[in-house]
């Protein structure tokens, strides 16, 4: 009946959801998003123990291999340095006595580990000053081979200047008191040091020098040969310098 407004009391209208085949319900969408959202929250908000531990283990293990690298790169380094030093002064040692021992005198006397040498005659006077004579010797204290010089500081007129002296030491206690000594170090870390000669002093004319120098705890042996290219042996008289016995 047009015009009149029908009332139902009671009734409410239910709308009617409709779902194609092919399509899914927003809240099931919805829960299948914030599901992996979940799943991927608990797998990326951390690292389990186990995983802590095996990290930690492989990182100890490039810190090691690291550091044992570093070590040893080191240690080849300073033995390297070591070599390089040992050598330099064997060829320094090699060069200086071979040319002391040529341009040399006279050898005046020898013992197991030392040599004195007349290295020239500055003066002209064909004897033996303090200045001229020189000393090669082991320090056994120090492991070392020396070369000792003396400079005078005192009247040199009572200097012991004959062979005979010069062998049985006297001459070197008078060159400690009244000179200043003057001694260098030519090799360090010697384990021994020998000399030898061809003929007994003063008539020798070749010195061999034996010495072994430890490296990395093994003795190394080296030789020094020279031979007295300039040798007084013309001042000798009955194994004496006599400067007025001039066999030229």
């Amino acid at each position: 009946m047009k015009g009149r407004n029908y009332k139902y009391s009671g009734f409410t209208p239910t709308p009617i959801c409709i779902v194609s085949a092919n399509e899914k319900s927003n809240c099931v969408a919805d829960w299948g998003v914030i599901s992996l959202r979940r799943c991927c929250a608990n797998r990326c908000g951390g690292f389990t123990l186990a995983e802590l531990l095996m990290a930690v283990w492989v990182m100890s293990i490039i810190l090691a291999a690291i550091a044992t690298l570093s070590f040893a790169l080191g240690s080849a380094n300073d033995s390297a340095d070591d070599t390089s030093e040992i050598q330099s002064r064997i060829r320094y040692t090699t060069m200086r006595l071979g040319e002391l021992i040529r341009n040399s005198k006279l050898v005046c006397a020898k013992w197991d580990s030392s040599v004195a040498i007349w290295q020239a005659d500055y003066n002209d006077n064909s004897r033996i000053d303090p200045n001229e004579i020189v000393y090669i010797e082991y320090d056994g204290s120090n492991n070392c081979l020396k070369l000792i010089s003396f400079t005078p500081t005192a009247a040199v007129a009572s200097f012991p200047r004959t062979l005979d002296l010069i062998g049985n030491g006297q001459a070197r206690t008078w060159l400690n008191a009244n000179t200043q000594v003057n001694d260098v170090n030519l090799i360090n870390n010697c384990s021994y040091v020998t000399f030898t000669t061809d003929q007994q002093p003063p008539f020798s004319k070749r010195l061999n020098l034996f010495f072994g120098i430890r490296q990395k705890g093994v003795i190394q042996n080296y030789q020094l040969t020279a031979y007295l290219r300039c040798q007084a042996d013309y001042l000798l008289n009955g194994g004496q310098i006599d400067p007025n016995d001039d066999d030229i």
